[in-house]
């Protein structure tokens, strides 16, 4: 009986997807508008949090309010293991890849090298030649980051690296829990009071 029920429990929770908002330690690891303010960037925005059990993944966001001048969605995703998180960020870098360019928008890249993730990507956006924002890729560990924003710009790898490494640190210190276990744990009476 103890089997069955577990079994319809697991299965139920396959399709199961929570969202709301991140916890603050979980808001640290995206980049916002405060990360803007030296440029004075507009920092109103809207935190997201999707939990995916089937998945195991948890995917926070960040995106800017609308501006008429500056663009920012931040997102990372967070995984079991290390191959879900690469290749999440093969398939964002091709869907990425392929909605810049049917919105007219160029990307060039700039060679980026940080030890603080194992794959990375930086590009320089460009509109009729000029340039207008960054796209930017980590892996670090079980975790992808995904960033775009407009109206800043970084022309030099260097900066950026000095600008993206603080964040960098936190996502590859930072240490998640499974949400199946997380769930099986709260629903077992395992959970932490």
């Amino acid at each position: 009986m103890f089997r069955l029920m577990l079994l319809i429990s697991l299965l139920s929770l396959a399709g199961c997807i929570d969202n709301g908002p991140p916890v603050a330690e979980e808001r640290r690891l995206l980049l916002s508008g405060e990360d803007f303010a030296a440029y004075e960037a507009p920092q109103d925005g809207r935190y997201e949090k999707l939990v995916t059990y089937a998945a195991r993944s948890i995917d926070l966001s960040f995106e800017s309010s609308d501006s008429d001048w500056f663009y920012l969605y931040s997102g990372v995703s967070l995984y079991p293991r290390a191959g879900d998180a690469l290749m999440t960020s093969y398939a964002e870098t091709f869907g990425a890849s392929f909605g810049l360019r049917e919105s007219g928008l160029a990307q060039q890249d700039l060679p980026l090298e940080t030890e603080l993730a194992s794959r990375v990507s930086l590009k320089l956006l460009t509109q009729d030649g000029e340039p207008v924002g960054n796209l930017f890729y980590a892996t670090v560990g079980n975790k992808s980051m995904f960033t775009i924003f407009t109206g800043v710009y970084f022309e030099q790898a260097e900066d950026f690296e000095a600008f993206i490494a603080p964040k960098l640190r936190q996502l590859r210190a930072y240490q998640h829990t499974d949400p199946v276990l997380a769930w099986a744990g709260d629903k077992l009476g395992f959970g932490a009071d």
